[in-house]
């Protein structure tokens, strides 16, 4: 019953999934989420979900963890934790992704390297294994696949964000047919209007899917807390969230809501050493 009442889940994910880029499996952490899912232009730890660049001028060992309830189903809920290592000039991220559970779920493990190629252009390549497991079939599918990502520092106020998901088409076979994973191209800019506020905005490409929109605004108060929120479409979805600094801990919150499928709260954590 319950792999019954995840798959019929999943199969109206996909249906949506031509309106909604918004829902795709494999999500950013919850500082994205409450931005809509805005990643290109984002420069943090849950950049090796994002945009891989953003990890080239991480200096300290970091890790951190991720959950969200999605669409309150706890049959959707997603996990994921990220492990970072800078060595000299480069940085080394681990990470895994889940979606699912035991009766069916989704993986997503990725090794990266990121570094600064100039005091404004930054880097990042990642390489994925993707893992596919249905009870019924009672068997793992796997496939690979590859993110690649810049940014670039135009102006002390504006950073520009590219980001390229599996530029060639990756795809597994189930009993029910073939699913192939999102083709993905995602162009962005964070610019901070003063110290305290910033605007994100992002142009999102699957390739079988038109354009989709995002725009996220955060607020920074003081370095210690964060308010977030942000809107994308089509179909709207809203987002709003908060962040917390405590010495090397940042905690950060958020809820999206989907106009179909309702909400979906999540929470993430980063230490740094």
């Amino acid at each position: 019953m319950k792999l019954l009442i995840a798959f019929s889940i999943y199969v109206i994910l996909q249906l949506t999934a031509p309106t909604s880029k918004a829902q795709d499996v494999f999500l950013p952490g919850s500082r994205s989420q409450a931005l809509a899912g805005a990643s290109a232009c984002l420069a943090d730890g849950w950049s090796v979900f994002g945009n891989q660049a953003g990890l080239a001028q991480i200096d300290r060992l970091t890790f951190g963890g991720t959950f969200q309830n999605r669409f309150l189903v706890k049959e959707l809920s997603a996990s994921s934790g990220l492990f970072i290592l800078p060595i000299q000039s480069s940085v080394f991220a681990f990470s895994v992704y889940q979606f699912g559970k035991n009766t069916f779920r989704q993986e997503k493990f990725g090794i990266t390297f990121a570094r600064s190629l100039n005091p404004r252009l930054h880097f990042g390549l990642q390489f994925n294994y993707y893992r596919f497991f249905m009870a019924e079939d009672n068997r793992s599918i796997g496939s690979y696949g590859v993110e690649l990502g810049f940014q670039y520092q135009l102006t002390d106020q504006l950073l520009l964000g590219i980001h390229s998901l599996n530029p060639y088409k990756t795809s597994i076979k189930t009993f029910s047919g073939g699913y192939s994973y999102p083709s993905r191209f995602n162009i962005g800019a964070h610019y901070q209007l003063s110290e305290s506020f910033g605007i994100i905005t992002e142009v999102e490409k699957d390739s079988q899917y038109p354009l989709n929109f995002k725009t996220g605004l955060e607020f920074d108060i003081l370095n210690k807390l964060y308010i977030r929120t942000g809107i994308s479409g089509k179909p709207y979805q809203l987002a709003v969230g908060m962040g917390f600094v405590v010495k090397k801990l940042k905690l950060d919150l958020a809820v999206a809501y989907n106009q179909y499928l309702g909400n979906s709260p999540s929470v993430s954590f980063q230490y740094q050493f």
